[in-house]
């Protein structure tokens, strides 16, 4: 294992959430996270991954990374064992490369379904102006259930 290797390694693990599907609470909102849309961002995902382009606007793939960023700032980020089982995405106004942008999030749902638990985690992104940007969810087949500890 290269010292790389080690540094990718440990960086994922303090990605990685341990909060109980008990301690969730909804409607709890977290945030508003500012984070700026860097031209490197922008270009990196922009047509084929990896080949950056010179944009004047954040490209849709953008988002994502957004969202993972507000939710390791509010849960401490995505829980280990869990499951991405759905997400929607709905754009507003376009974001220009170089703005910031300021991302609620907040659990909107928790439910069982065949004995799984799930997480509705729900967000906005907001340009700068408060124009909406892009709201969502991410359902996500959460690792511990009721009673469960992380």
């Amino acid at each position: 294992m290269t010292s790389r290797d080690v540094d990718q390694k440990e960086h994922m693990t303090d990605t990685l959430s341990n909060i109980a599907f008990d301690d969730l609470v909804e409607d709890d909102r977290k945030g508003p996270y500012v984070e700026q849309i860097t031209a490197d961002l922008a270009g990196r995902l922009a047509g084929p991954i990896g080949q950056p382009h010179d944009v004047a606007l954040a490209p849709p793939a953008v988002f994502p990374v957004i969202f993972l960023k507000a939710l390791r700032a509010s849960m401490g980020g995505i829980p280990a064992g869990s499951v991405l089982a759905k997400q929607e995405l709905r754009f507003g106004e376009p974001v220009p490369v170089g703005e910031s942008v300021r991302t609620t999030t907040w659990i909107g749902e928790k439910y069982v379904r065949r004995e799984r638990p799930y997480v509705v985690i729900r967000f906005d992104v907001r340009r700068a102006d408060g124009a909406l940007a892009v709201s969502g969810s991410k359902t996500i087949m959460w690792p511990t259930g009721p009673g469960d500890q992380a």
